[in-house]
């Protein structure tokens, strides 16, 4: 019968078993069963047989029964103890037949010749013969087993061992002999048979279990190599399956997550959608995003994609999810909306300044000629005071805003970060904003942190992330400020870390907002100004905060100029 090429997972070099003989395990296995039910059916055919008057009493000096038990019973253990040794099972098969075939013909010659009912052992050594030995073990046990019993009705035809049983009818005999003869060759083709079938469907099972182990090991890799978290649940949301990259993104042990539930994982508003959704009629998966907790506390953004999991008849069994860490993407898309926003709003407040600029110069000019003149009354002079001095103020917040619109194009070059900073952070210390109850530490790594910039912008950012640290401390505290290499060596990161109040996810939202600041006499431009220098630098600013646990803000400055205009894709 053909059969089909093994799957590329099946080892080439596995054959599945095709001798008739057992191989070392199975015989190990045959030889304890033989032994075992050998030693049963002798003990309890002997013992039966005495009270029916078939054993004689004696042989030679030793009383029958007593003395075959003993017989039996020590055969039993040597044979046991030659099986536990495991070193010579093929000797042992042979000497354990041809000794069984030896003692059978002697209890057939003691029990009333080829009337003896335990002529039915030489049909149970034909048969483990046949276990044992395959398609010519069986025929030997079989044509020694005739040969014996053929040996046993000549010796009673001419009354040898059988006093009293000459002369019994030849023809009788004769077919006595034949048809016993066909009995043991029967029994050995179909033992042989019965064998040979057995072992091809142990060879077909085990290359099936292998198979089966193999593709189970090959699906394993395949869902642990998948670059996206997978979990398989069933119809109650009870975890099956999860893969190396659903633990990576979850921060949980997959073996602690099977058999519980997905809900905590992917939300109660989740599993309620994907319950109420017929995933046979949608066309394609359902697919949904949210925030996720880590057990460390820290968020993720997900996206999931669900599908049904289904059997071979196309019944439900339980859901595929699937899903990616879409946080980076999240950031950025933040990131592009903050940056169109904060484009619209820059070319509306270059003309809005430009407009207000030109008139708010010509009123201070009549304002100063109109304070200038003698005999002015005290409360006129103060008005006109407070007109000159608003006026300045409400300039300079134009000045502000122009250059959060159009930050003015500036030189730039090699820069070392270590030094710029070290200079900051003196003229800090020395600044009102620095009080008693504030701490200032700087935290340098060893030798130069080369960037390329402009240092009076760069300054200017550093200024502004150092007085909103401090701002943040209202109480007091302790601002760290840190300088490194970035890790990839691509330029120098600075982090400024404070113990104040920090922010709420409402207020992160709108950190980079124009006029929009969260502390007193502040107009809300210092963050959106070093935002565009920042960026104009081709760097990154990144805040980290929490309400009630200070504030994190990482400043990335490249080392190299860089070749593409800001906002490019790299």
């Amino acid at each position: 019968m053909s059969r089909t090429s093994p799957p590329f997972w099946i080892s080439p070099d596995r054959q599945s078993a095709d001798s008739t003989a057992a191989d070392p395990a199975e015989l190990r296995v045959y030889l304890l069963w033989i032994i075992s039910i050998r030693a049963l059916l002798l003990f309890t055919g002997l013992n039966l047989a005495e009270p029916l008057g078939i054993l004689p009493s004696n042989f030679g000096r030793f009383q029958f029964l007593p003395f075959f038990n003993i017989v039996v019973a020590i055969l039993t253990l040597c044979y046991l103890m030659l099986w536990w040794g495991g070193r010579i099972l093929t000797m042992q098969i042979y000497l354990q037949i041809g000794i069984d075939l030896c003692l059978t013909t002697l209890l057939v010659t003691q029990t009333h010749g080829i009337e003896s009912p335990f002529l039915s052992l030489y049909l149970l050594l034909i048969v483990y013969c046949s276990l044992a030995l395959g398609r010519n073990g069986g025929l030997a046990g079989a044509a020694l087993s005739t040969n014996l019993y053929a040996g046993i009705v000549v010796a009673q035809r001419f009354g040898i061992f059988f006093p009293g049983t000459s002369g019994l009818n030849l023809k009788y005999l004769t077919f006595r002999v034949t048809t016993h003869a066909l009995g043991f060759f029967a029994v050995a083709f179909l033992g042989a048979y019965l064998s040979e079938r057995l072992r091809a469907v142990q060879a077909q099972l085990q290359e099936k279990i292998y198979s089966l182990h193999q593709l189970q090991k090959l699906n394993e890799h395949i869902a642990s190599s998948i670059r996206s978290g997978l979990i398989t649940t069933d119809l109650e949301g009870r975890v099956a399956l999860f893969n190396d990259m659903a633990e990576e993104l979850t921060e949980r042990d997959g073996a602690t997550m099977l058999g519980q539930p997905v809900q905590p994982l992917i939300g109660e508003g989740s599993w309620a959608a994907i319950k109420g959704t017929d995933l046979f009629k949608q066309a394609g998966a359902l697919r949904f995003e949210d925030w996720h907790v880590l057990p460390n506390g820290a968020w993720r953004y997900l996206g999931f994609g669900v599908s049904p999991l289904v059997d071979q008849s196309s019944q439900l069994l339980g859901y595929i999810i699937s899903f990616q860490d879409l946080t980076a993407l999240r950031q950025l898309e933040e990131e592009v909306r903050v940056k169109n926003q904060m484009a619209a709003i820059g070319r509306m407040a270059a003309g809005i300044a430009h407009e207000i600029r030109n008139p708010l110069t010509s009123m201070r000019g009549s304002v100063e000629i109109m304070r200038s003149r003698p005999n002015l009354a005290k409360t006129e002079e103060r008005l006109l005071d407070i007109i000159i001095r608003e006026s300045d103020r409400l300039n300079k917040f134009v000045e502000d805003f122009l250059q959060f619109a159009r930050p003015a194009a500036k030189n730039r070059a090699a820069v070392d970060l270590a030094g710029l900073l070290r200079d900051s952070v003196t003229l800090l210390r020395n600044s009102p904003e620095v009080r008693d109850k504030h701490t200032v530490v700087l935290n340098l790594e060893s030798g130069e942190i080369p960037i390329f910039g402009n240092e009076d912008q760069l300054r200017q950012v550093f200024w502004n992330l150092a007085q909103n640290g401090l701002r943040a401390m209202p109480a007091g505290g302790t601002l760290t400020i840190e300088a490194r290499r970035a890790d990839d060596g691509s330029g120098g990161q600075v982090i400024f870390q404070d113990t104040g109040v920090g922010m709420s996810e409402e207020e992160r939202k709108l950190l980079f907002q124009p006029f929009n600041s969260s502390f007193r006499g502040g107009i809300g431009l210092g963050l959106s100004i070093s935002f565009q220098i920042v960026e104009d630098h081709h760097g990154k600013i990144s805040f980290e905060s929490e309400k009630g646990s200070g504030t994190r803000v990482t400043v990335y400055i490249p080392r190299h100029p860089a070749t593409n205009p800001p906002g490019s894709i790299q």
